[in-house]
This record gives C-alpha cells, structure tokens and sequence, in this order.
C-alpha cells in the first residue's frame, strides 16, 4: 500500500471517530492531521498516530489540488467533497 499524503482520504481505526473518512492535511513521519469539515474543521483539525488511520478505496484530486497550490480550504469544500465521494459510485 503506498504511503498516506497530504490530500489522501483516510479511515480512522480508533478512537470515538472510528470509522470515518477524513482528509489528511498535513503528515509528518509519526502522525497524520485530520478534517472532515463536520467533526473536525479545518480550523482545529485532529492530529492522529499514523497507525491509527488506513487509506481508503476514495480520493479527491479537488483537495489535494488546493492543498498544493496553496488556495484556502474552506470546512464546505471538504464537506461537499466527503459527500460526493461516499454518495457517488462505490469504487
């Protein structure tokens, strides 16, 4: 499996939020920071030990795109994107 990203789609494994999808918005080598736009925002997103969260079958070039080129992402975004990715066709 490669290794996770900033803009990844990830699934937490532990916690009270085990079970859902998150973008990763930023990595390091022992932790992952996290957003939805629901439960965590982006103005407090959540930091989680690497071991603790595994990549998902989705991914969203819209978030890695703004995450890249520096653009703001706003709590909507990450929303409408999270929906589109689990409403639209399984992958």
């Amino acid at each position: 499996m490669p290794p996770i990203k900033e803009g990844d789609v990830v699934v937490s494994l532990s916690g009270r939020d085990r079970g859902r999808l998150f973008f990763v918005l930023s990595c390091d080598e022992k932790t992952v920071t996290l957003a939805d736009g629901r439960l965590r925002r982006v103005s407090r997103p959540k930091r989680k030990n690497r071991r603790h969260v595994a990549q998902s079958a989705y991914e969203s070039p819209v978030v890695r795109e703004h995450l890249s080129s520096g653009a703001p992402l706003t709590d909507a975004v990450l929303r409408k994107t999270l929906s589109a990715l689990t409403d639209g066709p399984t992958p």
